[in-house]
């Protein structure tokens, strides 16, 4: 691919932005390669994984129709009554999401806010989820007084991206796997976790520093697994990280900013690259001709030459071939790199924009793995590392767009090769961005203690653990929390068999991807691929992604878009634009979803995925019911809301199991106030001011409808039904039970029933194995 031909590419995403735009030729190409017939997903041959970087789910996809978005009716609360929206910052000013306008702000130009394990957790702050623009002020002084972790973009900031999720299957339960940065969620995307045993008592990684190049790990990776089964598998990217010579831009453009962290693996070598070789000889020789010219630093340079004559030594090319075939093989197919082409390590400066100078690639960053496509050589399970300014990171301009286009254009150039492919995009982490789905943590409730020390630990951090005691440990790294599962992050799956626009809201994270592939390979390959690195809780509450393939024909997709208007300078111009400044302290009485300053969702629906969930949750003088139908585990958060103003005991997560049944005991003769939140939009509140002297069953039945039932001292309750604005007075002596007929919109259901002094929400989705909708409320 030429310059022009980049220029021209690039310029159709990235023009795309900051307008809106025609559907991108990559995305509907794609769209019309239709399966074979008769096909299922277990006839693909090839699935091709791109995890970019650092964006929440609400930050890029807060404003799409049909997802778990800025309308969500029954987001969290936090201590003061307000909904989740509405954030508060260090002087008393109380924030909603702002859009930030790519082309007219210099918002893609602000660099990254804190994203790491100790203000993710003071983000969550426990659970009560209210200490954001504290948590996450920039790091820039211009900047630390804005309220951008409130940011989000819009389809005229992203068309490129809102195409993409309305063609095939966007998840709006899909969340990074730890509350951590980069390189802990990258672990857990190929390796299934962040310590190196099963239990609480061994390190948890949860800062990038831990580990490194002179900090490598050494436990199971999944590429070795492929390696071991005889699958085929390839990591590819432009160049890898380890210092091999580059510097500024040409790192920003050329290597892979390390999101590959197999490069930390001992077991892969990525010291005996050839152009790391070249580069520690060149050091070698720098340092002695510093120490012969500067002895007043002898001390330093000599521990430095020592560093990497040992590196020299270790990683000479004779030990490379005393290396067994296997061992060979994870070093070359882990860091397949495209040295192939000739200007593979070369940039070319081009017509500056705004004065300054610009640069591009001046070969194929895709260039391996567009030979290998090409050539009928695509292995069996593919990982796509970008560079830094390909990698969506808001540390760099937005030109990802380019680079994942780009990806598909190489895939659906034949068309008999994307009909056997499963192309997965996902974020690691959301950086500094907020998200307002509170995440589901581990088990910690009055039957379900988890044991800090064994396995259960190994989903905490907590200072009673063995290795605080054992390892020396960074600041950054003792504080005690769960370790996941971390905030929502965007999530596509774009296949022949996906395709349609829908939404899938199983719970799912970075392991899922890794559990889809053992199911996936397993069955295609008759393998007994297991990742055993994966927590049980984990491998229990998070789906393997097959819940996300249509069994049902889907329709053509009707996509409607304004005319193309394409400037690869839109997204540099930007730079000199202000800042963004379009979000307004609100009063109290602005503090509302019908605010003028409150973000606009698109109206309307979108087909949803059937999903494994079948469980029940009611409330009674004794207590919170829960009870799990199925064999799929749910996860769900019990808050005490009488407890939210104080330091413990307001928030129980619970999992049920297989089939899996709790009562969490309550005492209501002082007055109860109970929220309880599960999968895809599950909510309960329990409100009233003394013993309720009643019990309310709500049962799911198998046909989408469901059946309420009154047992209740009280002469009259009102039942409100908000999909159908009806209300019902029922007297439970004569009519102890009512049908309420959900199927009809799809198995929806939101119904508050109501006494003098008690008031009961019940909404959720009842599910039948079939498709359905999204929540009416967004109709």
């Amino acid at each position: 691919m030429d310059r022009r031909d980049f220029l021209k590419k690039s310029g159709m995403v990235l023009g795309g932005l900051g307008v809106s735009t025609v559907i991108h030729p990559s995305i509907l190409k794609a769209m019309n390669i239709k399966p074979a017939k008769g096909s299922t997903f277990y006839d693909a041959e090839h699935v091709v994984i791109l995890m970019q970087e650092n964006r929440s789910f609400d930050h890029c996809f807060g404003t799409l129709r049909g997802v778990r978005g800025f309308m969500d009716k029954y987001a969290f609360r936090k201590p003061d009554g307000k909904s989740v929206f509405f954030q508060k910052d260090k002087a008393g000013k109380t924030y909603a999401p702002f859009n930030l306008d790519i082309k007219n702000t210099r918002a893609t130009w602000m660099s990254s806010l804190p994203h790491s394990w100790t203000n993710q957790q003071n983000a969550l702050n426990k659970g009560k989820y209210d200490q954001w623009l504290l948590a996450k002020r920039s790091g820039i002084k211009e900047y630390q007084d804005l309220p951008l972790t409130l940011g989000f973009y819009n389809r005229n900031d992203l068309p490129f991206y809102y195409q993409l999720a309305d063609a095939f299957t966007v998840f709006d339960q899909y969340f990074c796997s730890s509350l951590t940065g980069t390189t802990p969620n990258r672990l857990f995307h190929w390796t299934g976790t962040i310590r190196a045993e099963k239990s609480g008592d061994v390190q948890a990684h949860v800062i990038n520093d831990t580990v490194d190049y002179s900090r490598n790990v050494h436990w199971k990776t999944f590429p070795e697994m492929l390696e071991e089964n005889d699958i085929s598998w390839r990591i590819y990217q432009n160049e890898i990280s380890l210092s091999k010579g580059m510097g500024g831009e040409q790192e920003a453009y050329l290597s892979n900013f390390t999101d590959n962290p197999i490069e930390w693996f001992s077991q892969f070598n990525v010291k005996f690259s050839p152009k790391h070789h070249e580069f520690v000889q060149k050091k070698i020789t720098e340092l002695k001709d510093k120490l012969s010219k500067n002895p007043d630093n002898k001390e330093r340079l000599e521990k430095e030459l020592r560093y990497y004559e040992e590196d020299l030594k270790n990683f000479d090319p004779k030990n490379w071939e005393k290396l067994s075939q296997k061992e060979k093989n994870l070093h070359n197919k882990a860091f397949t790199i495209n040295s192939g082409d000739p200007d593979f390590w070369s940039l070319e400066e081009i017509d500056p924009v705004n004065g300054e100078k610009m640069y591009l690639p001046k070969g194929d960053i895709l260039f391996q793995f567009r030979k290998d496509v090409n050539e009928g050589k695509l292995p069996a399970v593919s990982w796509l590392v970008a560079p830094e300014r390909f990698s969506d990171h808001p540390s760099s301009q937005w030109y990802g767009a380019w680079f994942i286009s780009e990806v598909m254009n190489i895939l659906t150039k034949n068309p008999e090769v994307w009909k056997k492919t499963i192309f997965i995009l996902n974020y690691d982490e959301n950086d500094g961005y907020f998200d307002h789905v509170v995440p589901f943590l581990p088990p910690n409730n009055p039957q379900q203690q988890p044991d800090i020390h064994g396995e259960g630990g190994a989903e905490y951090v907590d200072f009673k653990q063995k290795y605080f005691s054992t390892e020396k440990l960074y600041s950054s790294e003792k504080m005690e929390g769960p370790v996941g599962l971390g905030y929502r992050v965007p999530m596509v799956m774009a296949s022949p068999w996906t395709t349609g626009g829908y939404v899938n809201s199983e719970v799912s994270d970075h392991t899922s991807v890794l559990q889809f592939l053992e199911h996936f390979l397993n069955k295609k390959k008759n393998k007994n691929l297991h990742v055993e690195n994966i927590s049980d809780w984990r491998r229990e509450v998070c789906g393997d992604l097959t819940s996300a393939f249509n069994q049902e024909k889907s329709k053509n997709l009707k996509l409607d878009f304004l005319q193309e208007k394409v400037f690869i300078e839109s997204i540099n111009a930007a730079k000199e634009k202000p800042v963004p400044n379009n979000f307004v302290a609100l009063s109290d009485a602005e503090q509302n979803a019908q605010s003028k300053y409150f973000p606009k969702q698109e109206k309307g629906l979108k087909p949803s995925n059937p999903l494994p969930y079948h469980f029940e949750v009611n409330f009674n003088s004794k207590g919170i019911d829960m009870q799990n139908h199925t064999e799929k585990a749910t996860p769900v958060m019990v808050y005490n809301r009488k407890k939210l103003n104080e330091d413990k005991e307001f928030l129980f997560p619970y999992t049920m199991f297989k089939k899996q049944g709790f009562n969490h005991a309550v005492s209501s003769e002082n007055g109860y106030d109970w929220e309880v939140f599960g999968p895809n939009g599950f909510y309960r509140n329990f409100e009233g001011d003394s013993d309720p002297k009643m019990e309310v069953k709500l049962i799911q039945k198998s046909n989408g409808d469901v059946e309420i039932t009154f047992t209740s001292a009280a002469k009259i309750i009102t039942l409100e039904n908000a999909y159908t604005k009806q209300n019902q007075r029922i007297e439970p002596a004569k009519t102890p039970k009512v049908l309420i007929p959900s199927s009809k919109i799809g198995g929806w259901y939101d119904l508050k029933i109501s006494t003098e002094n008690h008031n009961w929400i019940f909404a959720g989705r009842a599910e039948t194995g079939k498709v359905s909708s999204t929540d009416p409320h967004w109709a």
